[in-house]
């Protein structure tokens, strides 16, 4: 019976007409063609691609091998390399390229000087690439299994596309729908793609009767019947490299049992359907001779396209045996030939097939063999040579390797190989300790999705950590390490103790010293004073000094956020070092870490725009480069500064999806249920509110952080105030503010204070809530921190109340309302406006009205529900009681005042009455009258209401 032939080429007319179309167009720069894995992207550029570019003369292929980690701009290199230019044609620019083309050197310029930086280097040397490509004569460059390539064969390609000149060279690239390069790459690749510039070409399967055309181009006679083919693009869904491999398995199981096997429905359906390549794989290579296997299997093992002498040396063959076993590759359909001499598999899926049939045993001594051929080269592939060793069994070897494929990557930003590098380095072998601590130095931590690999690392720490043989500085070394990953999993009192006690043993690395200090004044927040951690600062401070330029930017950061988050304004100036743009590739996760803590220190200080500026910086570096824990921390962020901002409109409902999907992976989100939490109490949901807010603060302190407690406390606060109980607003707030006192931080009390003083002027403790302005005005300064300034004013407003200043106190409500306008803090803003309006005089009613009118109006365009809600009730009673009595009208009488702040105190009319000395029918009638002006129904209801009150007696 005769053999299966190659299939032809069909079903692609329409794609074909698309593409030469494209190409005919001069404005197009870029195209895209994409479909699944098998669906026949390389054979439609090989039928398609010379006649629609104009000649094939003119077209570049590049064509990307699946290896797991491509060398930068391999791709284009390898494709380059067999073809010398003419040096006379080339310019001073292309003295760039002699690293890349060792061969050339002797007609190549001379090297280029350094370059200022990584982007200029880079954009050097993608200038003399284009230079070259255009001196070959090439007009359009393929870049095929575009999934594979790296990223720097992408940015070169795009600025290939990009630039313009007298003889612009257009760029076409194929991928794997399944298997995009990275999303932000792709979405530009996208926008130059669409339009009047570009072109995307989906291939999708062959239908019915493409398959039909498809499997009777490969079978001599009329084998492939209707229903056959039917059944055939049932199993396949019309996939052609799965109905090629399909076809052939079929037919060599006919051939192998005559009369037995059928090219019929009912012989097809009793067969087992390949459902993947590997079926027809295994079958091809089980009629392989045994001399043959051993090369498929080396090729294999490779994982590339290989040359002859390669291939013999890892096989254990000679040249010979190794050429005619690659002939009998190519027969069986597994592998195909360049125009170089090299030799691959026909695709991906059946190099995996052959992979998996390669046993155990023959396995490790290929690679061995792999090894030793790559390792005797002049510049040994360290990527390679290190994965031959690993899979060896040469774990030795490989880590002598692997930490330079970890560097590698990370100087290309490809961080999450490398924490899986690193990762299993200081896990799996056997390190010294100083090794160790270099190791766990490296590694991106924030490329890490499960709180298990932190834990792998804590425990090889603390088996070293316990070695009695160690030094005192590999001592110190590894328990700051081991405090960092503490603190990644969020187990700050032990980090404290751990950095603590490796300070003293860091003496003689002076940075190492200073940076666990820095952190051991974050971690040691709620025990130590002010003038313990000035010292402690100022002495780190003087031990960062000679920063070296590897470890310039993350002890800048450090250093920053230290400062920043004590309340000192010197931090401001060791942020404004970090940089926010032509960032260096190694610098970039220390650059998100850095940005990240910028902005989250802007918060506290309520520098907002700032706030802004640097969370987006860092939020695209993080979404950019997946740093998903500095994704999360961001997250979190924007949230609350969207909240502080006023943006609340369908914040709810972000937050409770972010706390949710944090609990779904046994996470938390506590600054997120402390938005929430505000939103409820704004809402008018305050026993939820409460609820969530206790929650939080079951935490350990150092856990959550001084601004989280203080925003948690003072909001827990609030509610208490509302539910008219300023007592427990004064318990709720004393712990937290003797914390401000202790530690000198007055910035964190830019929410607690204000609650605090409100508390203390409803129960009557004026000389408390005075001291307690001015430590505060004492503690933070004028002009540095926004917030905290606006907070002051308006604590100074409630003091201008109860000293019966009004106009004063007005003054300063309206001082304050432009310092929240001016950030901006709308919340806060109308609050402070509302108090003004309520600092006007009786012979000024109607301008009152008019501006709680607007506030009003303003608290339901925020969604701050239970403020407007009051308002409207509260102008409901005053237009009700308008026309009657004289006097204080509908506003509160000082008898009336002091007996409702009674009732907010929780006493009952008995209780006043003795303090009063009144009669508790008086106190019965005054509670109505109260009730009756504020157009309340309830005593509960009177007792929230005090909190809003107007403090002036005479009122």
């Amino acid at each position: 019976m005769d053999g299966v032939r190659s299939p032809d080429f069909v079903g692609r007319d329409v794609e074909q007409r698309w593409l030469q179309e494209a190409l005919a167009r001069p404005s197009t720069r870029l195209v895209v063609i994409e479909g699944e894995a098998g669906i026949g992207k390389s054979r439609f550029i090989e039928e398609t691609m010379a006649a629609a570019a104009g000649t094939g003369d003119g077209v570049l292929l590049l064509r990307c091998p699946p290896v797991a980690t491509p060398f930068p701009l391999g791709t284009l290199v390898d494709a380059l390399g067999p073809t010398p230019p003419d040096p006379h044609r080339l310019g001073r620019l292309a003295g760039a390229l002699r690293p890349l083309f060792p061969e050339w050197w002797d007609i190549l310029p001379e090297p280029l000087p350094p370059a200022e930086s990584g982007a200029l280097e880079r954009h050097r040397l993608f200038r003399a690439f284009t230079e070259l490509v255009r001196t070959l004569g090439a007009h359009t460059v393929v870049l095929d299994d575009a999934h594979w390539a790296d990223d720097a064969t992408h940015e070169f390609l795009l600025h290939l596309a990009t630039v313009d000149g007298d003889a612009p060279v257009r760029v076409v690239e194929t991928w794997r729908t399944e298997e995009r390069p990275d999303a932000e790459l792709v979405a530009r690749i996208l926008r130059i793609a669409a339009g009047g510039t570009g072109r995307v070409i989906s291939l999708g399967p062959l239908d019915l009767a493409g398959t039909g055309k498809f499997v009777a181009s490969m079978l001599r006679g009329p084998l492939a019947s209707p229903r056959v083919v039917d059944l055939l693009h049932q199993r396949t869904q019309g996939v052609p490299l799965m109905l090629e491999d399909l076809v052939r398995t079929v037919q060599d199981l006919v051939r192998a049992n005559p009369g037995e096997v059928h090219w019929s429905p009912a012989s097809i359906a009793a067969l087992a359907p390949p459902a993947s390549l590997r079926e027809s794989v295994a079958t091809r290579m089980e009629r392989l001779t045994p001399a043959t296997r051993p090369v498929a299997w080396a090729l294999a093992v490779l994982a590339e396209s290989a040359g002859v002498p390669l291939l013999a040396t890892v096989a254990g063959l000679d040249h010979q045996a190794t050429s005619t076993a690659l002939d009998e590759l190519v027969e069986a359909h597994l592998v195909s030939l360049a125009e170089s001499g090299d030799v691959s598999f026909r695709h991906a899926l059946v190099l995996n097939a052959v992979a998996d049939q390669v046993p155990l045993g023959v396995r490790s001594r290929l690679h061995a063999r792999a090894a030793a051929a790559l390792s005797a080269l002049p510049a040994p592939p360290v990527v390679r040579l290190a994965r031959h060793l690993k899979l060896s069994g040469d774990v030795a070897g490989w880590a002598r390797y692997a930490e330079q494929v970890a560097d590698l990557a990370l100087s290309r930003a490809d961080d999450l190989t490398a924490a899986t590098i690193l990762l299993e380095l200081a896990t799996v072998t056997v390190q010294r300790p100083a090794d160790l601590t270099r190791i766990v130095a490296k590694i991106p931590f924030a490329v890490f999705r499960s709180i298990d690999q932190y834990r792998v690392v804590e425990d090889v720490l603390r088996r070293v950590a316990e070695d009695p043989a160690l030094s005192r500085l590999d001592q110190g070394r590894v328990r700051w390490q081991l405090a960092r990953v503490l603190i990644l999993e969020g187990r700050m009192s032990e980090a404290a103790e751990e950095t603590q006690r490796a300070v003293p043993l860091l003496a003689d690395e002076p940075l190492l010293a200073g940076q666990a200090m820095i952190n051991t004044v974050h971690l040691s927040w709620p025990t130590w004073s002010s003038a313990t951690r000035q010292a402690w600062l100022q002495q780190a401070a003087r031990l960062l000094q000679d920063r070296d330029p590897a470890s310039e930017l993350r002890l800048t950061s450090d250093l920053a956020t230290v400062l920043l988050r004590f309340g000192s304004a010197d931090g401001w100036r060791e942020a404004a070092k970090i940089p926010t743009r032509d960032i260096e590739v190694r610098d970039r996760l220390n650059a998100a870490r850095a940005l990240g803590n910028i902005g989250h220190c802007a918060l506290i200080w309520g520098r907002y725009a700032t706030a802004r500026t640097a969370l987006s910086s860092t939020f695209d570096l993080a979404n950019t480069y997946d740093y998903p824990v500095v994704s999360a921390t961001l997250e979190d962020s924007i949230l609350h500064l969207d909240y502080l901002e006023g943006s609340w409109k369908g914040l709810r409902e972000r937050a409770a999806a972010l706390v949710a999907a944090a609990r779904s992976v046994g996470s938390e989100r506590l600054e997120v249920e402390v938005v929430e939490a505000r939103l409820l109490i704004a809402g008018g949901k305050r026993d939820e509110a409460r609820t969530r807010l206790r929650a939080v603060l079951e935490h350990p302190v150092s856990q959550l952080g001084p601004e989280l407690v203080m925003e948690a406390r003072a909001a827990l606060a609030e509610v208490a105030l509302a539910d008219g109980d300023p007592e427990a607003a004064l318990t709720l707030t004393q712990e937290p503010f003797s914390l401000i006192e202790r530690t000198g931080v007055w910035l964190w009390g830019t929410e607690l204070v204000p609650t605090r003083v409100r508390a203390l002027l409803l129960t009557g403790r004026k000389a408390d809530a005075r001291d307690v302005v001015t430590a505060m005005a004492a503690g933070i300064g004028a002009g540095n921190a926004p917030a905290a300034d606006a907070a002051l004013l308006s604590c100074r407003a409630m003091l201008a109340q109860v000293d019966r200043n009004q106009s004063r106190a007005r003054e300063l409500h309206l001082r304050a309302a432009a310092g929240w306008r001016e950030l901006p803090c709308p919340h806060e803003e109308l609050r402070d406006l509302e108090a003004a309006a309520h600092c006007l005089p009786e012979t000024a009613q109607q301008e009152a009205d008019a501006e709680l009118h607007v506030v009003r109006h303003r608290y339901a365009q925020l969604g701050a529900v239970v403020h407007g809600e009051r308002l409207a009730a509260s102008r409901t009673a005053q237009t009700s009681q308008r026309r009657g009595r004289k006097g204080y009208g509908t506003r509160l009488s000082p008898a009336e005042l002091e007996v409702v702040r009674l009732v907010a105190a929780g006493e009952t009319n008995r209780a006043i009455a003795a303090k009063l000395f009144k009669s508790p029918n008086t106190v019965q009638s005054q509670v109505r009258s109260a009730k009756h002006k504020l157009g309340l129904s309830t005593r509960a209801e009177l007792a929230r209401t005090t909190a809003y009150l107007t403090y002036d007696e005479d009122a």
